[in-house]
């Protein structure tokens, strides 16, 4: 559950898995690892699924869900820094930042879910006239 927006939110690093620690050259902090483990586990499910398609829609599936890939790694990078330059602490504009953040990583997390599974997809309708 959600805090008040006047609450101060206490971020902690092993609850949300993010780390104030700077990355060091070739390391991943453990929110893209977490990121990176649901995306894999997500793909590995839908195989079977892709498996079954035509080449042309998998790539096409490849490819969007790659750049959704991109885009939730983005948006784990800004939520890390906000944590960060807060000192763990969110609260006014910084929590509500934060929160939106949260809601559309999910939101592409979903959309991820649903290509890598071969499920519809609102993205896969995106040109089409």
């Amino acid at each position: 559950m959600l805090a008040s927006s006047s609450t101060p939110v206490r971020c902690r690093s092993n609850a949300l898995q993010l780390s104030s620690v700077p990355e060091e050259a070739g390391q991943q902090s453990p929110a893209k690892k977490n990121q990176e483990n649901i995306m894999e586990i997500a793909s590995l499910k839908g195989a079977e699924e892709i498996a079954k398609l035509d080449i042309q829609e998998r790539t096409k599936r490849a490819m969007l869900a790659e750049s959704v890939e991109d885009r939730i790694f983005e948006l784990v990078d800004e939520l890390e820094q906000i944590v960060e330059k807060n000192n763990g602490v969110l609260e006014g504009d910084a929590r509500e930042e934060a929160v939106e953040l949260a809601k559309q990583t999910k939101a592409l997390q979903i959309q991820y879910d649903d290509l890598v599974n071969g499920r519809p997809s609102s993205l896969l309708e995106l040109g089409k006239k």
